[in-house]
């Protein structure tokens, strides 16, 4: 299936640019100690990055590891991250709902497009919401089989790096720019500023009765990792809260209280990027 799914916030505009969406479709993730839990992709940071996109008329078309559905991390409906308001939770979930009516419910298989030049050639820009999933199949070509990096994702994050084009992760979803190729054994991304999910706070979800979200430890740590690859990694001083960093084409947001800024930055970004033009050479 190609990335042929797509929605447009206002069709015919003349700034409209295309954002490919690249989403995990993990619905499990292993545990050091062994085992699983339950995880997937985080509303939040899914919906309010692509609420700003549709807003701003982009275009968006869905890809996914098996171009399958991908699963919503119950545990990102809390109304917690939604201001403890349930009509802002509400509304997420409408946008979520109108993101599976404009293809997600029908996303591009990863590795098809990944080897396809010529359809990656097609779009302006790339965001990657978190979860832990990523952890599980973007990161990983299966973090239950083996630690092989996703070698599909690794070429679609190359191509949008060679060709200086936005590039926006959240959350977890930045350590999977670790499946990112070298070049001449330099990573591709060795240096750059970035932020990702503290570990203190993953910490917290798995050894701090009150706060525990799995009942073990993760098999990675995004902080650790990305540093181990070359990495300048960024957060703020709080345990949790908003922040951006915004290096060359990448730009990354911390945690879920990042998301509406990233979509904010993210549409800035693209807007202030050089089209892409129809026909040009993959």
């Amino acid at each position: 299936m190609t990335a042929t799914n797509s929605a447009a916030g206002n069709k015919g505009s003349a700034d409209q640019r295309k954002v490919l969406v690249v989403v995990s479709a993990a619905d499990r993730i292993p545990l050091r100690e062994g085992g699983s839990e339950p995880t997937g992709t985080y509303l939040g940071e899914l919906v309010e990055p692509t609420d700003a996109m549709l807003a701003a008329g982009f275009e968006l078309s869905f890809a996914t590891p098996g171009g399958k559905i991908p699963t919503i991390d119950g545990t990102s409906c809390s109304l917690m991250y939604f201001g403890m308001s349930r009509r802002t939770r509400d509304a997420a979930m409408s946008s979520y709902t109108r993101l599976l009516e404009l293809g997600l419910a029908k996303p591009a298989d990863l590795v098809g497009l990944a080897a396809s030049p010529r359809e990656l050639a097609d779009f302006d820009a790339v965001f990657v919401p978190g979860g832990h999933a990523p952890l599980v199949d973007l990161l990983y070509r299966d973090a239950f089989t083996d630690d092989s990096r996703n070698e599909d994702f690794g070429a679609l994050l190359s191509y949008f790096h060679e060709h200086n084009r936005p590039t926006a992760l959240i959350c977890h979803a930045p350590a999977a720019l670790a499946a990112a190729p070298k070049v001449d054994g330099r990573w591709i991304y060795h240096g750059y500023r970035m932020t990702c999910f503290k570990t203190a706070v993953d910490t917290m979800l798995s050894a701090v009765p009150v706060a525990r979200r799995f009942r073990g430890h993760l098999t990675v740590d995004p902080t650790e990792l990305l540093r181990e690859c070359g990495a300048r990694v960024e957060q703020t001083r709080l345990p949790m809260g908003s922040k951006i960093v915004d290096d060359r084409e990448l730009l990354t947001g911390q945690d879920p209280y990042s998301a509406k800024a990233l979509g904010a930055a993210f549409v800035a970004k693209v807007r202030s990027s050089a089209p892409v033009t129809t026909g040009q050479p993959a």
